[in-house]
């Protein structure tokens, strides 16, 4: 007999299935059993993911009230199950649509907040998901061995975040004169995806089914989701190792030239020699990164250590031209035998700038004279300091008294010309030159660093500069290696080797890259190797600003930014 609409005459009248009885309706029962099941079936596929139900044909019709009774309590059961697991995503939560590159940090809060406030916000937020997920792994329900493990590591990994929170590098940078918070870190908010990212693996583990098949089978996806958010945790620490070897050398510098200043005595120049060290041995070969910090900051994180304006802004200056000196005199013939006296020189070369108020270094307007004859009284007087409180180095001083004269005798503080500096001196200067193009100033922004180069060479071949001495920058490259770029095609990636111009110009402009984020600034699941001296159309554009990393790739790769 088949079931059409006349044979479904008694669902009108909604008769529970308590009040049926098998043997007066035995076909009927049958049939109440079946729809019954694919109703309920259907709506459980509404509410729920995919889920497949199989369904018995009875075997006998005095059996077909019974096993549909027990069908419908299974199913029940499995949906007050589903209902019962934790929600990562709010029933009514809008469809996220595809958007353009965004700045992570703004998105996290609102941008006029006190300083460190942005950072502290995302961390406590961040710590309480964590804690409440190291609350529900205390009691898991029932999982295989291996599901168990995975529980496990996950709680290894809530512990390793919960103790990184408390790295002061993620505090956030100090406040500006006006209280507000300076650009935030990007690695404050790869830690907050890291943080959701365990805690929704945590989550998926407490919501297994109780089977061991399912367990099994969805122990695979948790696996991908925790060896991702492993790597995330990897590249964190490596990012903030990475930082606070900068921040550690620029703040032990920065003491050392203040002490320096503040002393009538001669003083132990051992950290000195430290840092030279450092740099001429771990950081050799390593990316390229130019520091910065404004003439009035004291700290580079809050709560790091206070020192006084602007030894912090000296120290970067100083770091980055000795960065550059190692990196162009390591394969030198000529300069190789007395690199750390370069590294020295340029370390010490603004030490006399320790007496400049801050405010004329932050002022963009033009000096006036009495400024102007101010600031250029620095070379003398640091070169005054090395002399009487460093005595060791005593050969150092000329080549700081000299770092701002010119070749053609427009510079100071005394009018040299090229023969009556000493080759140390010329070398120093250029290096000071290119380094200070490469960051930012009051008056201008940084330079690009093929502007840079450009630059240098130019005041080179109008007489001011060595030009001995600044083709030695050539070894760098157009783009010294680590530098972030964008090619002609708008694809984003970073300098891996660079070319010397002088070997082939034409070549220059195409150095071997790690492509980071194609034309459109989607990032890659991981970087592509490309050398641009194989293609034909592909050169460097030029390379990004610090906004511009945070916009692109402050997300997917946050220690480039």
């Amino acid at each position: 007999m088949s079931v059409g609409r006349q044979g479904l005459g008694i669902l009108p009248h909604r008769a529970p299935l308590d009040s049926l009885k098998a043997w007066e309706f035995p076909e009927a029962a049958r049939r109440i059993g079946m729809i019954g099941t694919i109703v309920k079936c259907a709506a459980l596929v509404g509410r729920c993911f995919r889920c497949r139900i199989v369904f018995y044909r009875l075997r006998e019709s005095d059996q077909a009230v019974t096993d549909t009774r027990t069908l419908l309590n299974r199913i029940a059961e499995f949906r007050k199950r589903i209902e019962a697991m934790p929600r990562l995503i709010a029933p009514d939560a809008p469809t996220p649509v595809p958007d353009t590159i965004r700045n992570p940090l703004a998105e996290a809060l609102p941008q006029k907040v006190k300083a460190g406030s942005r950072n502290q916000a995302i961390l406590e937020q961040s710590l309480r998901q964590l804690a409440g997920t190291e609350e529900q792994i205390a009691a898991p329900t029932q999982l295989c061995s291996r599901a168990r493990r995975l529980l496990m590591e996950s709680q290894g990994l809530v512990t390793r975040l919960r103790a990184i929170a408390d790295d002061p590098l993620l505090a956030g940078p100090p406040a500006d004169d006006e209280g507000q918070a300076r650009d935030g870190d990007p690695l404050v908010v790869h830690y907050r995806e890291t943080a959701a990212m365990t805690e929704a693996a945590v989550r998926y583990t407490l919501s297994f089914p109780d089977t061991a098949t399912d367990q099994m089978r969805l122990c695979e996806g948790l696996e991908t989701m925790l060896e991702a958010a492993q790597r995330r945790f990897g590249l964190l620490v490596s990012a903030l190792e990475s930082h606070r070897g900068d921040v550690t050398r620029t703040d032990k510098l920065a003491r050392f030239l203040a002490a320096l200043d503040h002393t009538d005595t001669p003083i132990d120049p051992e950290p000195l020699y430290e840092i030279t060290h450092a740099l001429m041995t771990h950081d050799a070969g390593r990316p390229m990164r130019f520091l910065y910090s404004a003439p009035n900051v004291s700290q580079a994180y809050l709560g790091g250590p206070s020192l006084p304006a602007p030894a912090r802004f000296i120290a970067a200056h100083a770091m980055n031209s000795a960065k550059i000196a190692v990196r162009i005199l390591r394969n030198d013939t000529e300069w190789r035998g007395r690199m750390h006296e370069v590294v020295l020189a340029v370390m010490l070369q603004d030490i006399g700038m320790l007496r400049v108020d801050p405010a004329v270094l932050l002022q963009a307007k033009p000096l006036t004279t009495e400024q102007r004859r101010y600031l250029e009284a620095h070379s003398r007087y640091g070169a005054e300091v090395v002399m009487n409180r460093l005595p060791m180095l005593g050969g150092l001083v000329e080549a700081i008294a000299a770092h701002h004269e010119r070749a053609d005798g427009t510079g100071y503080p005394m009018g040299l010309r090229h023969a009556q500096v000493s080759p140390l001196g010329r070398l120093v200067s250029v290096i000071d030159v290119y380094a200070a193009f490469n960051a930012p100033r009051p008056h201008r922004p940084a330079f690009d660093p093929r502007a840079a180069l450009t630059e240098v060479m130019l005041l080179a071949d109008s007489g001011k500069l060595d030009r001995q001495s600044a083709e030695k920058l050539l070894v760098l490259g157009f783009y010294p290696t680590g530098t972030v770029v964008e090619l002609t095609d708008g694809s984003t990636g970073v300098v891996l080797n660079t070319r010397d111009p002088r070997q082939a110009l034409s070549l220059a402009n195409k150095p071997m890259m790690s492509l980071l984020a194609d034309e459109g600034g989607h990032a890659y699941p991981t970087p592509r190797f490309l050398d641009l001296a194989e293609t034909e159309d592909l050169t460097v554009v030029r390379a990004l600003t610090r906004h511009e990393r945070i916009n692109r790739l402050g997300r997917p790769y946050p220690e480039y930014v």
